[in-house]
């Protein structure tokens, strides 16, 4: 399935259309990005620097009143949790699913200092488990939609440490990253003692492929594994480590300075060191290299790795080739532009 999603005004329209039944003016929408890591994934965990860039796929999230209780819906997975002063009257096995958005409804209530009772409906183009920030977009729209709700005037600051508390919940120890580039948008580098610099980066001659292997993984299972391996060979992988973040930078430089053939390199060069730490297979690997051979600048393994996707940069008129081949051996396959705009709170 090949999803082409272009920031347009039409996309508005869909927005706000797919939540305007039952509108009232207490209601409030919230969106984030999804995201795409370029380069630096797992390593960033050990507090080597990572390239980020977010992507025109959203998460979002309607907040509005509820008398008496608490309502947590999803709409991507059709599943519902609904809380009655603190407690679960119906829905309980979907506990996990809702457990981030109960944990941010915790925060921001505290910040308010009042508790009054809402409905949170999440709605998302971002498919789980695929690498591409699905829970840290939708973490990062629920907090600005239940912000504003509460009267809430945050920073964005605020909002990316909240949703990385959610973060937390779902995925153990997180780089931060996801929160930080959901909310910002556009290109970052980042680094987790020392936060994150925007990119100033026009990439208007090229897109990002995103090709889902269609594997399920869990981001932490990975994380842990990677983390393992490292204990066990420190004085291997410290200085994969260590070239990684190298690579990270140099990728940074070349963003910068439009030099879109050595960013395909460098890209190329980050999924070798993501297979030697062991997290592709053979589906991966066959993703990859479709996406080489059909043209793409440079192709790996994006996120956590295990499944998921794998990414690809593409000129534009190169693109349809690349998504075609792509299409052939993917469960589902994306073209999408840079979001400049990070997380936003849409006016009625």
């Amino acid at each position: 399935m090949r999803l082409f999603l272009p920031n347009t005004p039409l996309k508005e329209i869909f927005l706000y259309a797919v939540f305007k039944l039952g509108w009232s003016e207490m209601d409030v929408i919230a969106s984030a990005p999804g995201k795409v890591i370029l380069v630096g994934e797992h390593f960033v965990v050990e507090n080597e620097p990572a390239v980020a860039l977010a992507l025109e796929l959203r998460a979002k999230v309607l907040a509005r009143e509820r008398k008496g209780e608490d309502r947590y819906y999803s709409r991507n997975f059709n599943k519902a949790l609904t809380v009655r002063q603190g407690k679960i009257v119906q829905g309980g096995e979907n506990i996990d699913l809702f457990r981030p958005l109960i944990r941010i409804a915790e925060i921001i209530r505290e910040k308010a200092g009042e508790d009054s009772n809402f409905e949170l409906i999440v709605d998302s183009e971002i498919p789980p488990a695929s690498g591409m920030g699905s829970s840290a977009a939708v973490a990062v729209a629920t907090v600005a939609a239940l912000g504003k709700f509460y009267s809430l005037d945050l920073a964005r600051e605020e909002i990316s440490q909240i949703a990385y508390e959610a973060e937390k919940v779902v995925h153990g120890k997180p780089s931060g990253i996801d929160n930080t580039i959901s909310t910002y948008g556009g290109a970052i580098v980042f680094r987790k003692s020392e936060g994150f610099i925007r990119l100033n980066v026009k990439l208007n001659d090229v897109v990002i492929i995103l090709a889902d292997s269609g594997i399920p993984r869990r981001t932490g299972d990975m994380v842990l594994k990677v983390k393992k391996l490292k204990e066990k060979y420190s004085e291997i992988l410290d200085p994969l480590y260590h070239a990684a973040g190298h690579l990270a930078i140099e990728t940074a430089r070349a963003l910068q300075e439009g030099d879109i053939v050595k960013i395909g390199e460098l890209m190329n060069m980050n999924h070798g060191l993501l297979s030697a730490v062991g997290v592709s297979n053979l589906k991966l690997e066959e993703l990859v290299f479709t996406a080489r051979q059909a043209g793409a600048i440079g192709a790996k393994i994006t996120g956590a790795g295990g499944g998921g996707s794998i990414v690809a940069l593409a000129y534009r008129e190169d693109s349809e080739r690349i998504v075609s081949e792509l299409e052939k051996i993917a469960s589902r396959v994306f073209s999408l532009d840079i979001a400049e705009e990070g997380v936003k709170v849409h006016e009625t």
